[in-house]
């Protein structure tokens, strides 16, 4: 009766450790799949993260069945990670990643396996175009225009030529004493020239400058007065007449505004006619006095 218990507690004894050693050499088993990203669209790469043990010759791994990589392992070196890319034609959804190695001890396949999600390809929307407002129309006002410029007289002077046998002669005709001369200077910058040294009531009168701004009027007075007015040339000069408002004998000066101020001078001969009416008086008075000094001796 003692060895029937002994036998069978032996045999429980040695069913325990023989569960014990299987179980701790089935633990030792290990197979894992692991990807990164787990997701992404058609085309994009990921990676494969491996371990497999005990695995005799190269895991293999698959695409929903399909082989498409591989890579190596020993009993060495049971663990890795291999490049993968997303087959280009996958539609969007989920799709198994299995990896498969051969069992070193039974002979038998170990495999493990993951899950990549395939995403959809974004679709960009274009902009709305946008409307350009186009700007109110600007509406120029006309320039007003400037005032006229009175180009200057050009001053010609012929010379006739040289006769050889006949000394030149002048063709200007002497002055006659008591008549004012004309004067043909052309005025320096900043200076004004008048054409007549003196003139007599009535007669006329031409005033030039030189040296005023370009394209400015010209305003000339004589005592306070307006005397002429004129514009000037793109070179600053002018050419204005002369009139006095007022008869007045003795020297009158006349100013030219012009953004400068010029000056020149002219003398104004009155001639009176008083002298014979006082003359033809005292004769017609020393025959009233003769007459009478007649008579009263008869």
């Amino acid at each position: 009766m003692r060895f029937v218990v002994r036998l069978f507690f032996g045999a429980v004894a040695g069913t325990l450790l023989l569960l014990t050693a299987a179980g701790t050499a089935n633990a030792q088993y290990t197979s894992s799949v692991g990807l990164k990203p787990s997701s992404g669209k058609a085309g994009s790469s990921f990676t494969i993260s491996w371990n497999f043990y005990p695995c005799k010759g190269p895991v293999t791994f698959s695409w929903n069945g399909t082989p498409m990589w591989s890579a190596n392992t020993t009993l060495q070196q049971t663990s890795g990670t291999v490049a993968a890319t997303v087959p280009a034609g996958a539609q969007p959804g989920t799709y198994p990643v299995t990896g498969t190695c051969t069992n070193a001890r039974t002979g038998g396949p170990l495999s493990a396996g993951s899950r990549f999600t395939v995403t959809a390809t974004p679709t960009t929307t274009p902009p709305p175009p946008v409307t350009t407002t186009p700007p109110p129309p600007v509406t120029t006002r006309p320039t007003r225009p400037g005032p006229a410029t009175v180009p200057a007289t050009p001053v010609t002077t012929t010379t006739p030529p040289p006769t050889p046998s006949t000394p030149p002669t002048s063709t200007t005709p002497p002055a006659t004493p008591g008549t004012p001369t004309t004067s043909s200077t052309v005025p320096k910058p900043g200076e004004l020239v008048l054409d007549r040294p003196s003139i007599k009531p009535g007669e006329p009168l031409s005033a030039s400058g030189k040296g005023c701004l370009p394209s400015r009027m010209v305003t000339l007075t004589s005592g306070g007065a307006e005397v002429g007015t004129a514009f000037t040339d793109n070179s600053g000069a002018f050419t204005a007449p002369i009139e006095f408002t007022r008869i007045e004998a003795g020297r009158h000066t006349v100013v030219a505004e012009c953004g400068v101020r010029l000056t020149g001078a002219v003398d104004q001969v009155v001639t009176r006619s008083s002298g014979g009416q006082t003359g033809t008086l005292a004769v017609l008075v020393f025959f009233v006095l003769a007459s009478i000094t007649v008579i009263r001796f008869r």
